[in-house]
């Protein structure tokens, strides 16, 4: 099986949309493993792989940009130090591209650097005779999918999972601020390694309060990430989040 040997591929379902007509749907289905690439200090490269599971040719465009975060927003920049070979593919019905991410230039000694991998779909060109049977209202609807990547430095290393335990996770603590009339979680990470939080809730005397049921975002290191928090919620008790898959308590500020 596919997930099986290669992880956990994520689908893209990519719609065409029809206005002011009953025109059919026409969709196609990219899978993109793995979903957490890596280049180590002592790789070159690492391999990213598309498969087209969809019926219709997948034309699809493959960016890399430095990702850095600051006054709790996400901040991405062009940049050659990582770049994707091939950065443009058409991939068939049932097959697979291989895409190489490829180091030009080591991150210093020490460090983790963070950048977004952004795959876009580009669309198909259509023939003359489907542009003038097309209606003009017709809207195309293309699919972006943005996955993280950390490059890693001589000396570094990516982060080892942290066994749960009554002790707060090493490097990050919480506080609620005010931003624009909502009030927002902020994390802050003075570690050395990116965290990527899910599941996250206040527990409170047996009580759960959830901010989110699923992945609420990352917090690179050094750096802060604010998120609003659920209508209604109150925040009291501890600040709990799953980290790497494993649950952890996050100390107050």
């Amino acid at each position: 099986m596919l997930a099986m040997r290669f992880g956990h591929p994520i689908r893209i379902i990519t719609l065409l949309s029809m206005l002011l007509a009953p025109f059919p749907v026409a969709a196609s289905s990219l899978l993109i493993w793995p979903i957490y690439p890596v280049i180590e200090s002592h790789q070159q490269a690492s391999a990213l792989w598309l498969e087209n599971r969809g019926n219709e040719t997948a034309n699809m465009q493959l960016r890399i940009f430095s990702w850095s975060q600051q006054g709790g927003d996400d901040h991405y920049q062009p940049q050659q130090a990582i770049v994707g070979s091939p950065p443009m593919m058409a991939i068939a019905p049932g097959e697979r591209q291989l895409v190489r991410l490829i180091r030009q230039t080591p991150p210093p000694p020490g460090q983790e650097q963070a950048y977004r991998i952004i795959v876009d779909e580009i669309p198909a060109l259509s023939s003359n005779h489907e542009s003038q049977a097309a209606p003009r209202a017709a809207v195309r609807l293309q699919m972006r999918y943005s996955l993280p990547l950390f490059v890693y430095g001589e000396g570094a290393s990516p982060p080892e999972r942290i066994a749960s335990s009554n002790a707060p996770y090493p490097g990050l603590t919480w506080k609620i601020v005010q931003q624009g009339g909502t009030s927002q979680l902020e994390i802050r990470n003075t570690g050395q390694h990116h965290v990527r939080l899910s599941r996250v809730a206040f527990e409170q005397s047996g009580q759960r309060s959830e901010v989110t049921n699923g992945l609420l975002g990352y917090v690179l290191p050094g750096q802060r990430q604010r998120w609003p928090l659920p209508q209604g919620l109150r925040p009291t008790g501890e600040l709990h989040a799953k980290i790497a898959g494993v649950n952890h308590r996050i100390s107050p500020k």
